[in-house]
């Protein structure tokens, strides 16, 4: 787990080619209508932020120190920032980053692009924190990522970063052939699980790198070998003071996974409703659900794209040039479907998609009425699934599923840091906690689709506006 870190009065911020200490004075943010994130709501309320940290948050009668900057947000409202419990950042959004799914290499060489995510993850920070994720965690990647965990927390321009790092598969034909077309001659995303001993090992190193949970990939519950295998690692992730995660789609999968005891479930038991027994090993092992309902859509949207131009609904700019020309030009791509139906893929895809939509919002409105824990995720980085903007999407389909907008607040702030071991620094805004928030133009308890109209963004007691990229002007002040 990552220690509080207490940020300096003084940090210094690169602008082009030259370095400017900034003053952080005491920072007052007045008036606004503040939702907590656990469920409680202060009108016209107060926050008081000095080196980073809460240093009170109350109502209007709260006392303001002498010569702290005042920034009115009368009319406003603010949340802690928006924390998505599900990124992977090897995955572009496109298909570059999955040739398993359409093998583009040809003409993006899928080596190359891994050796760029790995060196230029800061494209998907601005588009996390401009989109008013103050919090990612990264279920599922290269080594490479766990180092992000470091290099992250005390950078103002980058949200905090959980990361689960190598994942677990079944070493089955199938399997073992995914594995081979997204690891790189270098490094491993997935590996396979050969035997028990090996499992012990793949452990111990996530763990050794500082890894925030260990990720099984999917359960093959009719393999014998591999659930004996899936015993050594239960027990050596116990042994090491760890946490399951676990991809399962599927009723019978989601069980096993609980009775492994699993602590996250990453995506949405999507097969069948779920039954009684599931919600007792649910509440038993006190389970977050994670249900990335937008993950298929976006696969859909992804290979709709091969047609015509990738709609991209991104009114502040936050996603990158380079992603966005990409995308412009994702119909130069169909050439790689071969004798492949592109109409007939995308019938079988949107009746896939249509038919898990209604179990998927059947069982997360069941969760919810249980008391389950729910996380958002957007599973963020496959194709069709921006960062940051697809957090919007996420809200909304949650919403669409039944799940009043006021309580989506808390699964998208406090759900999401206790996934990620950091509810203690932040997800709440609470005094001692880290001053991440949003400013909304409209409340989002009446509508969660309010989180769209968000104005700025603090990381650390760092505000800026979000319609404003971040190398051409940083700006602490509070403006309209």
């Amino acid at each position: 787990m990552i220690e509080k870190t207490v940020l300096l009065v003084l940090f210094t911020l690169v602008l082009g080619c030259s370095n400017k200490k900034v003053d952080t004075p005491t920072t007052v943010l007045k008036g606004a209508k503040i939702f907590i994130g656990n469920g409680n709501v202060i009108k016209n309320g107060v926050v008081i932020i000095n080196k980073g940290i809460i240093m009170a948050i109350g109502g209007k009668e709260t006392l303001i120190p002498d010569n702290a900057e005042v920034i009115d947000v009368a009319g406003k409202f603010i949340t802690p920032g928006l924390v998505d419990a599900h990124v992977h950042f090897s995955q572009t959004g496109f298909f570059d980053g999955r040739r398993d799914v359409l093998d583009i290499t040809d003409s993006i060489d899928y080596v190359k692009v891994q050796e760029r995510q790995k060196k230029d993850p800061y494209r998907y920070y601005e588009a996390y924190l401009r989109s008013g994720v103050t919090a990612v965690y990264d279920v599922g990647g290269f080594s490479w990522s766990l180092d992000l965990q470091k290099t992250a927390e005390n950078n103002l321009n980058a949200p905090h970063i959980a990361a689960s790092g190598l994942l677990l598969t079944p070493n089955n034909k199938k399997d073992n052939a995914v594995n081979a077309a997204l690891n790189t001659p270098t490094d491993s995303m997935d590996v396979s699980l050969s035997s028990g001993n090996y499992g012990r090992r793949i452990v111990r190193y996530n763990d050794g790198l500082g890894a925030t949970g260990i990720k099984i990939i999917t359960l093959a519950l009719k393999d014998t070998a591999f659930m004996k295998n899936m015993i050594a690692v239960k027990d050596e992730i116990a042994k090491r003071g760890n946490k399951m995660i676990v991809h399962a789609t599927k009723l019978e999968q989601a069980k096993q996974a609980l009775r492994f005891d699993a602590k996250i479930l990453v995506h949405s038991v999507e097969d069948q409703p779920i039954d009684e027994e599931f919600i007792q090993l649910a509440k038993a092992s006190n389970i977050i659900y994670c249900p990335t309902l937008i993950v298929s859509r976006g696969y859909l949207n992804a290979f709709k794209s091969l047609k015509s131009e990738f709609e991209i609904n991104d009114p502040n700019h936050v996603i990158d040039i380079a992603t966005k020309n990409l995308l412009r030009s994702s119909n130069n791509f169909h050439k790689y479907l071969g004798s492949l139906d592109l109409d007939n893929i995308l019938k079988k895809q949107e009746q896939q998609t249509e038919n898990s939509k209604k179990i998927m919002f059947d069982n997360l409105k069941r969760i919810h009425q249980e008391g389950i824990i729910i996380a958002l995720g957007s599973d963020a980085g496959n194709p069709g699934t921006l960062h940051g903007i697809s957090i919007y999407d996420e809200l909304e389909a949650m919403q669409s599923a039944g799940i009043p907008a006021k309580e989506i607040i808390q699964m998208a702030t406090k759900n999401g840091a206790l996934a990620m071991d950091r509810l203690h620094d932040f997800g709440t805004l609470e005094k001692g906690k880290m001053a991440d928030l949003i400013i909304l133009a409209k409340n989002p308890a009446t509508d969660i689709s309010n989180m769209r109209s968000i104005t700025h963004v603090m990381r650390g007691g760092f505000l800026r506006p979000v319609n404003e990229a971040f190398e051409t002007k940083v700006n602490r002040r509070y403006k309209e």
